[in-house]
């Protein structure tokens, strides 16, 4: 599946999701944040940059979520492992209307957050917590990497805005960088 697939089929899933805080609450009175770590990273360029013409940006965001048991001689310990999957790929708006964009560039990261679980919380609100939070917890890290990946790569720096997780990324797909 192409990253601009993934990209279209978020945006659809998106856009029938509302946040429900007092599954976020429920959950956030039992999670205590452990570990923000990048677990792995790309950059791929796919042509040169063009002299002229206008660029634009799609993004993708994919949450994945399980609950493990870490147990060692001393305690056993409850966590919520987060996968957070970002990527946002520049494109060559200069193409001919029915033909997809150009994809130039891309930078990916997966990010791996781990919650210790201090009580009991209901695996619905637990999913909520992750679609929501984790990518909220995420955000500074994930802004730092693409600023930073494309400084040293020399390339124009894609706009990676504050917090995209509780708004939809519909006004992002074609945006100007």
């Amino acid at each position: 599946m192409s990253f601009l697939q993934v990209h279209l089929i978020y945006l659809k899933i998106l856009k029938k999701q509302v946040m429900d805080k007092s599954l976020i609450a429920e959950a956030s009175k039992h999670l205590r944040l452990g570990s923000i770590n990048l677990y792995e990273g790309n950059l791929k360029r796919f042509e040169s940059l063009p002299e002229t013409g206008e660029l634009g940006q799609q993004t993708k965001l994919g949450v994945k979520a399980k609950k493990k048991d870490l147990s060692t001689s001393e305690q056993s310990v409850s966590i919520l492992r987060v996968f957070v999957d970002l990527g946002t790929r520049v494109v060559n708006l200069a193409v001919p209307a029915e033909t997809d964009p150009t994809p130039l560039y891309q930078i990916e990261a997966v990010f791996q957050v781990d919650y210790e679980l201090t009580g009991s919380i209901e695996q619905e609100a637990l999913d909520e917590f992750a679609r929501f939070n984790a990518v909220h917890n995420v955000w500074p890290f994930w802004r730092q990497y693409v600023f930073s990946v494309a400084n040293q790569a020399g390339l124009p720096c894609p706009e990676v805005p504050l917090n995209t997780s509780l708004q939809s990324l519909e006004n992002l797909s074609q945006q100007s960088v």
